[in-house]
């Protein structure tokens, strides 16, 4: 049997209204650093490599194009819903985008989609309406809270409520890898508690988790991935465990259309 080439959000497929998931590092043709399911056409890899794990990737997981942002580790949401998407089957891998790091869309048959190698991917459902959200949120993302940002243009655009979110936080680097600096865990610990560290290893889960819960989502609401991108790239690229020499994952999540 093949292995999977993507790590399915069953919270939120089960649901029925989308089709979310994370794309392992493995099934796909670049070579090292970039070995082997690399989608992302910013880190150096050979271009063709790229277009061959972009339809490696729509034919294993049936997401034939996508609406994806330049990211650049701001606050920044961007309404998808009248943004143009890229297709996954074609040879245009450099098209101009706009700037951001988060992506939301209410309209039906969208995919939004996010490049990780350990910042968090937070995927976002409101079941009610329905609408999708999807962020990245590595350490300035998520000092600027992006995750709460997101949700309340979705509540401005598609007047989201928390009540009806879902939310989960994707694999990503954990407390266990992340060692920052002094001032980065004083500054994280002044602005979202004692939880978010240990000694100088900083949780962005936690970070992340805590301005939601204040943002009205439930507890019993959200779910975090126990998977640390910098303890198993043998799955996962990682920035960090790789000396930011590597490829990148693509977090997705795509809007069903209904009958």
């Amino acid at each position: 049997m093949k292995p999977s080439i993507y790590h399915k959000i069953n919270q939120f497929t089960e649901t029925g209204k989308v089709h979310a998931g994370i794309s392992l590092r493995v099934g796909g043709v670049s070579e090292p650093p970039y070995d082997s399911l690399n989608l992302a056409s910013h880190v150096g890899d050979n271009p063709t490599a790229i277009i061959q794990n972009s339809q490696i990737f729509s034919n294993g997981t049936g997401i034939n194009s996508l609406k994806s942002c330049n990211q650049i580790h701001s606050d920044i949401v961007i309404n998808a819903t009248q943004l143009t998407s890229t297709s996954l089957n074609g040879d245009k891998q450099n098209s101009v985008k706009t700037s951001g790091d988060a992506l939301i869309s209410a309209q039906q048959g969208d995919t939004l989609g996010i490049f990780t190698a350990d910042c968090v991917p937070i995927f976002i459902l409101d079941v009610t309406t329905p609408a999708i959200g999807i962020v990245h949120a590595g350490w300035r993302g998520t000092l600027a809270q992006i995750a709460t940002k997101t949700l309340k243009k979705m509540k401005t655009c598609f007047g989201t409520i928390a009540d009806n979110c879902l939310i989960h936080l994707g694999p990503s680097i954990q407390e266990c890898c992340y060692s920052v600096s002094k001032d980065l865990i004083t500054e994280f610990s002044l602005h979202f508690g004692e939880n978010v560290h240990n000694g100088l290893n900083l949780s962005l889960q936690n970070a992340n988790y805590s301005k939601l819960v204040e943002a009205g989502i439930a507890p019993a609401s959200i779910t975090i991935s126990p998977m640390c991108t910098a303890c198993s790239t043998d799955l996962f690229y990682s920035y960090r465990a790789e000396d930011g020499d590597t490829g990148r994952m693509l977090s997705f999540i795509r809007l069903n259309k209904t009958e």
